[in-house]
């Protein structure tokens, strides 16, 4: 059976924003797993998200792997 390092984390739906926020100009969608690059057009990706931390008025806070350093 395939088992995802993300398995071990936990996910809390009560801890969501709400949807109407998600459109050009306010929230960017994220998901465990994804991974974003430091510079635009790299092929190289810097950060994996891998738990979410909490959210405010106007932002979120992600745990981030940082894959070029390890940490």
């Amino acid at each position: 059976m395939y088992t995802s390092c993300l398995d071990n984390y936990y996910f809390n739906g009560d801890n969501v924003e709400d949807m109407r926020f998600y459109k050009p100009g306010g929230y960017h969608p994220v998901h465990l797993g994804d991974m974003f690059a430091t510079r635009p057009n790299s092929d190289k990706p810097r950060y994996r998200i891998l738990h979410k931390l909490g959210f405010g008025a106007f932002s979120t806070v992600w745990f981030a792997q940082d894959m070029a350093n390890n940490k």
